[in-house]
């Protein structure tokens, strides 16, 4: 019987439950990320855009976002990544011969998959903004008898749900390759 190294790389979505932020932050993410969502929805009408943009686009028009609410979000944002990858890595350290942050970051900032068109396109825009999630990349190895690459992703993805899903309030593997 012969053993391989076996590699995945998986794409997750996590979002941090309410009660870690309410802990260690004075902010609330959902309160911010309402805030900002009525700020851009305000923005927008008013140029008329038929989009709305990324976070980071704000930076340069202070009279449109609050530059203290978006300072706020990064913070939130940045605190809701450490502490998930804090808790991805304690339990998961034991389950595989190794891990490896590829990236991690929050989807807050990232371009918002919402259009002005949209039914619900204030909520899903709450939703986005708010900074309580974080996108990771993170690639595994573990020691098994199959070198099948399918094979591994499945397992590795079943693994990391089952691991992870009572650290999050919500879990989402967007993506598993075996390498």
């Amino acid at each position: 019987m012969s053993l391989h190294l076996n590699k995945a790389t998986l794409s997750l979505l996590v979002q941090l439950p309410e009660q870690i932020f309410s802990r260690h932050l004075p902010a609330s993410p959902q309160i911010v990320g309402e805030t900002l969502a009525e700020q851009v929805l305000a923005y927008v009408r008013e140029r008329q855009l038929g989009y709305y943009p990324a976070l980071d686009y704000f930076r340069d028009y202070p009279d449109a976002v609050d530059p203290d609410l978006l300072d706020a979000a990064e913070h939130i944002a940045w605190f809701a990544c450490t502490q998930a990858r804090g808790e991805i890595q304690r339990k998961l350290r034991p389950v595989f011969a190794s891990l490896s942050f590829q990236s991690i970051q929050s989807p807050a900032f990232a371009m918002p998959a919402v259009r002005a068109h949209h039914a619900n396109a204030a909520q899903a825009l709450v939703r986005h903004y708010t900074p309580d999630s974080a996108k990771v990349v993170l690639q595994v190895n573990s020691i098994q008898k199959s070198a099948e690459q399918e094979a591994m992703a499945k397992w590795a993805s079943h693994l990391v749900y089952r691991w992870l899903k009572d650290s999050f309030e919500r879990i989402e593997i967007t993506s598993a390759q075996g390498l």
